[in-house]
């Protein structure tokens, strides 16, 4: 059987060795550190994030990647630095408009946030195969439907992409024209959205019928078709990462006693 790729580039380094519940419990851990911790954390988690990619040879992809949230980053900044409500400090003035401190720190903060669970997130897709990832959680008591859950968000990108890629090389095909100006390319888009959204349906109804077929609502033991590794220290750097995680969830409540902001 095929295995599902998403965004998964094969490999042999030590990221991608680790077992997949491994890395999804560092990928928990790392999300909460950013949202949780103080703000001087995030570039250091951002730096660790990218030197673990350029580590595991995905820190070229990884940078590539930063593209697609260039643009909600940097509305962030903007949005925040020009409208933070109840701002008092202002820096510069642009017309009616004005850039404040307050803005400025908040939108780097979420910005940083943001950030940071996309490298991270983006590693973890690269480095770990959907497939895999199914089949761990599964074999660790997740319900499979909650597996399958997980699966179906981590190929839903990439599908999209491929299906958009191949209507759009058959609508050129047959002469529509998607260079020159901003205007001809977003008319170019109109032909594509629809057999996108159609194309979409279709695939949900194949896969309905291809796991109903299959038994996927059958309350019978299931047996695995792949059996996943799971290094032996894999187990030793699972349960590091649970007493991580709950460090970090505790670290709020720890940071007001003590009066740390």
């Amino acid at each position: 059987m095929q295995a599902a790729t998403g965004y998964y580039r094969p490999g042999t380094s030590w990221l991608h060795r680790r077992n997949p519940v491994t890395k999804l419990l560092g990928l928990v851990w790392v999300i909460l550190a950013a949202f949780l911790l103080l703000p001087v954390a995030l570039p250091l988690l951002a730096l660790a994030c990218l030197a673990l990619a350029f580590a595991n040879g995905l820190g070229g992809s990884t940078v590539r990647a930063l593209r697609i949230p260039a643009v909600l980053i940097a509305s962030i900044l903007v949005v925040n630095a020009l409208f933070f409500p109840g701002a008092v400090d202002l820096l510069v003035r642009l017309g009616p408009l004005a850039v404040s401190r307050e803005g400025l720190e908040f939108g780097l903060v979420t910005a940083g946030r943001v950030l940071v669970a996309f490298i991270a997130s983006i590693a973890f897709l690269q480095a770990t195969l959907p497939d895999d990832l199914l089949e761990a959680l599964v074999a660790r008591g997740a319900s499979h439907r909650f597996a399958w859950v997980i699966l179906s968000a981590v190929q839903m990108v990439p599908r999209l992409q491929a299906s958009a890629t191949t209507i759009l090389e058959a609508q050129q095909a047959r002469g529509l024209e998607v260079s020159g100006s901003f205007g001809r390319r977003a008319r170019a888009l109109l032909p594509l959205i629809g057999p996108v959204l159609l194309g979409s349906l279709i695939d949900v109804r194949e896969r309905t019928f291809a796991l109903e077929a299959r038994g996927f609502g059958a309350g019978s033991r299931r047996t695995a078709y792949r059996v996943v590794l799971d290094p032996p220290g894999d187990r030793w750097l699972r349960a590091a990462i649970l007493v991580a995680i709950v460090a970090v969830v505790l670290w709020p409540l720890a940071a007001r006693a003590l009066g740390i902001r």
